[in-house]
């Protein structure tokens, strides 16, 4: 009887461990959807990169992280984040960026929310947005927008630093 109490507490923490990890490890970036805004002029035909940032974010500048140019849980980064199978980021339309587009940030686990986005542009071609909208695998959703939305964003107004609120549905 002994044994099959200690076996029935194996199981027990076997299961605990497992929801445990199953959960730590569900927060992941599943797509990114954008926003153009709605007027002549907004949309562009180039790319722009993403930093996504938790907010345990002062970790990126810990003396080993800047050593190593790690970001840890803490951020990913999105390299030219373009859909070159189609002409997106057009004048009011929604965009969805999902699986390998997200290049450094597809399937990332973030150790905590994250609490912004740092949009960078390389081209002079001005794109301007409404939001940024992120899903993740749990089913939790952070928007990110300013105030003073639309948000216009070029090489000459990069970096562009949004705030992000998580949603959870």
């Amino acid at each position: 009887k002994h044994s099959n109490n200690n076996m029935k507490n194996f199981f027990l923490a076997c299961l605990v461990v497992t929801s445990v990890i199953s959960v730590t490890e569900s927060r992941k970036i599943k797509r990114i959807v954008t926003k153009t805004s709605d007027f002549a002029g907004a949309g562009t035909d180039k790319g722009a990169n993403y930093l996504v940032v938790a907010n345990d974010w002062p970790a990126l500048f810990q003396e080993s992280n800047m050593k190593t140019c790690s970001l840890g849980n803490s951020a990913c980064f999105i390299s030219d984040l373009d859909d070159t199978s189609r002409n997106d980021r057009e004048q009011g339309k929604l965009d969805i960026f999902e699986g390998t587009l997200l290049r450094g940030c597809n399937n990332f686990t973030f150790s905590n929310d994250v609490e912004f986005i740092r949009v960078t542009k390389d081209t002079e071609d001005d794109w301007t947005f409404d939001w940024i909208y992120l899903e993740f695998s749990d089913f939790t959703h952070v928007y990110c927008g300013l105030q003073t939305s639309p948000n216009t964003i070029n090489n000459t107004t990069s970096p562009l630093t949004i705030m992000c609120k998580n949603q959870v549905y």
